[in-house]
């Protein structure tokens, strides 16, 4: 059980990605993607969909990363995406050490087991890690947000499937795709909106981070192997 935010933030940031686009008015934007595993990136499909690509950079060293094809899921209403990348974090892993021998290191972010028809009101009040690229106003580059957030509540959007965690963090661009980690150390979610009345700010509204199960049926469905997590997934899929 990991509940010690500093330590789940030094552990997971190397997962963290930020991927900016170019929007079809010429403007940069920033959204988030993570890690998990063989090189696969999850973000929120509306960071991608219709922009141009400029860059994904993020790991331990920062690096610029190459990418693949994009998968998005066959319901529109899934705002979902995952990306073939040559991310890899094989030399953090092996050549890396920390004087603080009580520094964990891992080089992707689980995936949790909660299937849609098994989750009830037990992640409720519980903690969860959000990180992200907001923009910060007048910072001359861009930075890694970390945010310690509560779930509030578990809704169903009478636009689109699967289940929806609320959480108490302020929406903001940027947040857009980045991974909802629980407080028991794995993926609860991913963020992918604020939701909130027609024409208020973005950050009037709650924070969205949809359930894991869309992206495990995009990894099934695809026949996509992802070396870390696959015994698991087979596992999940043959028991649902």
């Amino acid at each position: 059980m990991v509940k010690n935010f500093r330590k789940m933030f030094q552990k997971y940031k190397v997962c963290i990605v930020r991927i900016t686009v170019e929007l079809p008015n010429g403007d940069l934007s920033n959204g988030t993607g993570f890690h998990i595993g063989s090189g696969y990136i999850v973000t929120a499909r509306h960071v991608i969909e219709g922009n141009t690509f400029c860059e994904i950079v993020g790991g331990w060293a920062n690096q610029r990363i190459e990418t693949g094809r994009i998968i998005y899921p066959s319901d529109k209403n899934i705002d979902l995406a995952l990306i073939e990348t040559d991310f890899s974090l094989d030399y953090y892993m092996e050549k890396v050490t920390f004087p603080n021998a009580d520094v964990e290191k891992i080089s992707y972010i689980e995936i949790g087991g909660h299937l849609d028809d098994w989750i009830g009101e037990e992640f409720i009040l519980t903690n969860a890690l959000l990180m992200g690229f907001p923009p910060i106003p007048l910072s001359a580059h861009p930075n890694i947000v970390a945010v310690k957030a509560e779930v509030n509540a578990i809704v169903d959007k009478y636009i689109g499937p699967h289940p929806h965690f609320i959480i108490s963090s302020v929406p903001r661009g940027g947040f857009s795709g980045g991974p909802v980690i629980s407080e028991y150390g794995f993926l609860l979610g991913v963020l992918t909106e604020s939701l909130g009345g027609q024409d208020k700010p973005v950050e009037v509204g709650f924070s969205s981070a949809i359930s894991i199960e869309p992206l495990l049926n995009l990894i099934y469905e695809n026949s996509i192997e992802i070396v870390e997590q696959s015994k698991f997934i087979k596992e999940l899929f043959s028991e649902g």
